[in-house]
Protein backbone atom coordinates (compact mmCIF):
# COMPACT_ATOMS: atom_id res chain seq x y z
CA UNK A 1 0.00 0.00 0.00
CA UNK A 2 2.95 2.58 0.60
CA UNK A 3 4.34 1.50 -2.07
CA UNK A 4 1.84 1.92 -4.25
CA UNK A 5 1.53 5.63 -2.78
CA UNK A 6 4.94 6.67 -3.35
CA UNK A 7 4.43 5.28 -6.93
CA UNK A 8 1.25 7.33 -7.78
CA UNK A 9 3.28 11.18 -6.03
CA UNK A 10 6.06 10.10 -8.39
CA UNK A 11 3.81 9.29 -11.14
CA UNK A 12 1.59 13.10 -10.19
CA UNK A 13 4.71 15.03 -9.60
CA UNK A 14 6.25 13.94 -12.91
CA UNK A 15 3.07 14.64 -14.78
CA UNK A 16 3.13 18.04 -13.03
CA UNK A 17 6.81 18.72 -14.30
CA UNK A 18 5.83 17.55 -17.62
CA UNK A 19 2.25 20.00 -17.77
CA UNK A 20 4.52 22.70 -16.29
CA UNK A 21 7.05 22.25 -19.37
CA UNK A 22 4.33 22.72 -21.91
CA UNK A 23 3.46 26.07 -20.09
CA UNK A 24 6.71 27.28 -20.65
CA UNK A 25 6.88 26.45 -24.20
CA UNK A 26 3.75 27.50 -24.64
CA UNK A 27 4.90 31.18 -22.86
CA UNK A 28 8.11 31.38 -25.29
CA UNK A 29 5.85 30.59 -28.34
CA UNK A 30 3.76 33.47 -27.40
CA UNK A 31 7.09 35.97 -27.19
CA UNK A 32 8.54 33.74 -30.40
CA UNK A 33 10.93 31.72 -27.84
CA UNK A 34 10.04 29.17 -30.22
CA UNK A 35 9.36 29.32 -34.32
CA UNK A 36 6.83 28.14 -35.19
CA UNK A 37 4.95 26.53 -32.47
CA UNK A 38 2.84 29.68 -31.40
CA UNK A 39 -0.24 28.57 -33.42
CA UNK A 40 -0.05 25.30 -31.91
CA UNK A 41 -0.44 26.43 -28.71
CA UNK A 42 -2.90 29.11 -29.94
CA UNK A 43 -5.64 30.30 -27.49
CA UNK A 44 -7.15 31.88 -30.20
CA UNK A 45 -10.84 29.21 -29.75
CA UNK A 46 -14.05 30.50 -30.87
CA UNK A 47 -15.72 30.93 -27.56
CA UNK A 48 -18.38 32.65 -25.63
CA UNK A 49 -17.23 34.45 -22.42
CA UNK A 50 -20.25 33.30 -18.90
CA UNK A 51 -20.12 34.39 -15.76
CA UNK A 52 -20.00 31.84 -12.92
CA UNK A 53 -21.63 32.24 -9.54
CA UNK A 54 -18.12 33.23 -8.18
CA UNK A 55 -17.94 35.92 -10.28
CA UNK A 56 -15.47 34.69 -12.67
CA UNK A 57 -15.46 34.97 -15.94
CA UNK A 58 -15.17 31.27 -17.73
CA UNK A 59 -15.07 30.30 -21.58
CA UNK A 60 -17.85 28.05 -23.09
CA UNK A 61 -16.83 26.69 -26.12
CA UNK A 62 -19.35 26.64 -29.15
CA UNK A 63 -20.38 24.37 -32.36
CA UNK A 64 -18.71 25.05 -35.38
CA UNK A 65 -21.13 26.76 -37.74
CA UNK A 66 -21.20 26.25 -41.74
CA UNK A 67 -18.51 28.83 -42.77
CA UNK A 68 -15.96 27.77 -40.02
CA UNK A 69 -16.60 24.06 -41.06
CA UNK A 70 -15.66 25.14 -44.58
CA UNK A 71 -12.70 26.75 -43.84
CA UNK A 72 -11.41 24.77 -40.88
CA UNK A 73 -12.58 21.04 -41.63
CA UNK A 74 -11.18 20.88 -44.95
CA UNK A 75 -7.45 21.35 -44.63
CA UNK A 76 -7.89 17.90 -42.22
CA UNK A 77 -10.20 16.09 -44.45
CA UNK A 78 -7.74 16.95 -46.89
CA UNK A 79 -4.70 15.05 -44.74
CA UNK A 80 -6.62 11.96 -44.27
CA UNK A 81 -9.53 12.65 -41.29
CA UNK A 82 -13.05 11.52 -41.83
CA UNK A 83 -16.28 12.50 -41.04
CA UNK A 84 -17.80 10.33 -38.69
CA UNK A 85 -21.06 8.72 -40.29
CA UNK A 86 -24.18 9.24 -37.60
CA UNK A 87 -22.39 11.63 -35.37
CA UNK A 88 -20.86 15.03 -35.46
CA UNK A 89 -17.45 14.30 -35.83
CA UNK A 90 -13.77 13.29 -37.11
CA UNK A 91 -12.02 10.22 -37.22
CA UNK A 92 -8.44 9.45 -38.15
CA UNK A 93 -6.17 6.25 -37.75
CA UNK A 94 -1.72 6.69 -37.04
CA UNK A 95 0.32 4.32 -37.55
CA UNK A 96 3.56 4.77 -36.21
CA UNK A 97 6.98 2.86 -36.24
CA UNK A 98 6.02 1.12 -33.27
CA UNK A 99 4.68 1.04 -29.98
CA UNK A 100 7.53 3.10 -27.89
CA UNK A 101 6.40 6.00 -30.74
CA UNK A 102 2.90 5.83 -30.61
CA UNK A 103 2.88 6.07 -26.59
CA UNK A 104 5.20 9.48 -26.65
CA UNK A 105 2.86 10.50 -29.50
CA UNK A 106 -0.38 9.83 -27.01
CA UNK A 107 1.81 11.68 -23.79
CA UNK A 108 2.49 14.52 -25.88
CA UNK A 109 -1.20 14.85 -27.05
CA UNK A 110 -2.55 13.95 -23.06
CA UNK A 111 -0.22 17.00 -21.53
CA UNK A 112 -2.40 19.25 -24.44
CA UNK A 113 -5.51 17.73 -23.77
CA UNK A 114 -5.09 18.00 -19.97
CA UNK A 115 -4.22 21.74 -20.65
CA UNK A 116 -7.15 22.83 -22.45
CA UNK A 117 -9.00 20.17 -20.83
CA UNK A 118 -10.34 18.79 -23.96
CA UNK A 119 -9.87 14.64 -24.19
CA UNK A 120 -10.23 12.57 -27.45
CA UNK A 121 -11.67 9.31 -27.69
CA UNK A 122 -8.71 7.03 -28.95
CA UNK A 123 -7.58 3.75 -28.68
CA UNK A 124 -4.19 2.45 -29.46
CA UNK A 125 -3.09 -1.14 -30.10
CA UNK A 126 0.81 -1.52 -30.29
CA UNK A 127 1.78 1.31 -33.31
CA UNK A 128 -1.81 2.21 -33.99
CA UNK A 129 -4.03 4.80 -32.46
CA UNK A 130 -7.25 5.30 -33.62
CA UNK A 131 -8.80 8.83 -32.92
CA UNK A 132 -12.36 10.19 -32.53
CA UNK A 133 -12.81 13.90 -32.27
CA UNK A 134 -16.45 15.33 -31.05
CA UNK A 135 -17.11 18.26 -28.44
CA UNK A 136 -19.94 16.15 -26.08
CA UNK A 137 -20.98 19.69 -23.84
CA UNK A 138 -22.09 21.17 -28.00
CA UNK A 139 -23.27 17.97 -29.54
CA UNK A 140 -20.37 18.19 -32.54
CA UNK A 141 -17.14 19.40 -33.57
CA UNK A 142 -15.97 22.82 -31.82
CA UNK A 143 -12.96 24.69 -32.53
CA UNK A 144 -11.43 22.64 -29.55
CA UNK A 145 -11.65 19.85 -31.66
CA UNK A 146 -9.73 21.10 -34.34
CA UNK A 147 -7.07 22.79 -32.41
CA UNK A 148 -6.84 18.96 -31.31
CA UNK A 149 -7.06 17.44 -34.87
CA UNK A 150 -4.21 19.47 -35.71
CA UNK A 151 -2.12 19.51 -32.72
CA UNK A 152 -2.34 15.15 -33.34
CA UNK A 153 -0.86 16.14 -37.04
CA UNK A 154 1.60 18.46 -35.97
CA UNK A 155 2.87 15.80 -33.38
CA UNK A 156 3.02 13.47 -36.07
CA UNK A 157 4.57 15.21 -38.65
CA UNK A 158 7.44 15.45 -35.88
CA UNK A 159 7.65 11.49 -35.56
CA UNK A 160 8.42 11.18 -39.33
Amino acid sequence: MLLTKFAQNVIKNNFQKAANLLVKVESAAATGGFVGLGRLYSTQNRTTATTSATGKKSKMVVKLNEQERAEKLQPLLDVGWTLVDGRDAIYKQFVLKDFNQAFSFMTGVALLAEKINHHPEWFNCYNKINVTLSTHDVGGLSSQDIRMANYFEKQADLLK
